[in-house]
């Protein structure tokens, strides 16, 4: 995917993260905005956030690139804090919020550029003078939709397998496709990294976001063609992955799409997904083809259906199902499929109808004996369709919940019934 004008300057840095460039600079320390806070001020809509995320108002972390060591940055910045391993990251605050700031330590920019490994991460800008610093040009790599890597030898993915995570991310949220060689790279180096690939939180996180991005299909099929998919996620189907884009932007509906047929529990608990967001996973799956989880003319299914999910899941149930029935081999099989979703989606606005009835029958100030004993009757049938009566008559005239005002409605309602009072 192109993205047109990727060569020209970035969007300029908030005011507070320009200023601290500007004091790093008058301190001798050349500083060149980084990683995906770059990426996203190279975005040719200049929007803010992720692309086509679920949390389209978050933007990536602000990074900075300083040439000089930790202990210079931490004598120009006093108040910052350090954030990485052996100083390698610090943190200043700002009013625009968090500026990681790398250190290249005794290294020049360009190898500690490469040493990034993801081209998209292995060039950076000068807010100082406009100038960049791109050994690999990875630039053009980019503007032209391709993720490479800066360098192969050696394998990035073997030096830091996080980067199975980090790249199948990129390639979601920012719309890229995988070079040959990344692509050989990744394949060739998971069987060596395997036992180190990153899981629980840090994986978690990295699925999230390629879950919820507008599409992650590409992105799985980097993780399915490496070997990540096979051995982290059994069962997982290609056909899931693919139309994950399509669905709703629910993230418990999308982990239940793409983990379907595969152990979900233990994928779960794998990835250390908490326990709130688990639950929702699994219903969903359970209830899923919603058709087979109401059974055919059961008001308990629909009962349970109302009980079990909110009206966000329930509608997210017929988007899955209905993404499913369009790609049906057979068009029979699509139309008899929609013709079952359109009939339990009647069984259920009857349902909700009766059970918003029964709720204003609970609030009458007369119940089944009151309207015996207004009646002169004993107890039949009459008893509850004079309470729905009542119930209706309510829900269409809200001041008159009162029960000098209902018992005259009663008895004119039993004057016009009175075939239903023998």
């Amino acid at each position: 995917m192109s993205q047109p004008n990727i060569l020209d300057a970035p969007r300029e840095l908030p005011k507070p993260v320009l200023e601290l460039s500007a004091r790093l600079e008058e301190r001798g320390i050349r500083s060149f905005s980084h990683g995906e806070g770059l990426l996203d001020d190279l975005r040719a809509d200049r929007g803010s956030g992720m692309h086509g995320a679920i949390e389209t108002d978050r933007g990536a972390a602000r990074s900075l690139l300083c040439e000089a060591s930790s202990a210079k940055i931490l004598r120009a910045l006093p108040r910052a804090v350090v954030t990485g391993e052996g100083a390698s990251r610090i943190t200043q605050a700002t009013t625009a919020g968090p500026v990681d700031l790398v250190a290249t330590g005794g290294d020049d920019t360009e190898q500690t550029l490469l040493a990034f490994g993801l081209g998209p991460l292995c060039f950076g800008f000068r807010p100082a003078d406009g100038s960049w610093c791109d050994p690999a040009d990875q630039r053009s790599a980019y503007g032209e939709g391709r993720l490479e890597l800066a360098t192969t030898d050696p394998n990035p993915f073997v030096v830091a397998p996080r980067r199975y995570w980090i790249a199948a991310r990129l390639i979601a949220e920012r719309g890229l496709e995988v070079s040959p060689d990344l692509l050989a790279a990744a394949i060739d180096g998971f069987p060596e990294i395997e036992e180190r690939l990153p899981q629980a939180a840090p994986a978690r996180r990295e699925l999230s976001r390629i879950l919820a991005a507008r599409r992650p299909g590409p992105a799985f099929a980097l993780l399915r063609a490496s070997g990540v998919a096979a051995a982290l996620f059994p069962g997982t189907r290609e056909v899931n992955e693919a139309r994950i884009g399509d669905l709703p932007a629910l993230p418990a509906l999308r982990w239940a799409a793409w983990l379907r047929g595969s152990a979900t529990a233990r994928a779960l608990v794998r990835f250390r997904v908490p326990h709130a967001l688990a639950r929702r996973i699994e219903r969903l799956q359970r209830s899923h083809p919603i058709e087979r989880c109401v059974g055919e003319g059961r008001d308990l299914g629909v009962r349970r259906l109302l009980q079990r999910h909110d009206g966000e899941e329930i509608d997210a149930l017929f988007a899955w199902r209905r993404l499913e029935l369009a790609a049906a081999a057979d068009p029979k099989e699509t139309i008899e499929g929609e013709a079952r979703l359109a009939a339990i989606e009647l069984r259920i606005q009857e349902a909700k109808a009766t059970e918003e009835r029964t709720g204003q029958v609970r609030t009458l100030p007369v119940d089944g004996r009151a309207v015996m004993a207004i009646l002169g009757t004993g107890p039949g049938r009459h008893v509850g369709q004079a309470l729905a009566h009542l119930a209706r008559f309510v829900s269409e005239n809200p001041d008159a919940n009162e029960r000098a005002v209902l018992e005259k409605e009663l008895r004119r309602w039993a004057t016009k019934n009175t075939n239903l009072l023998d």
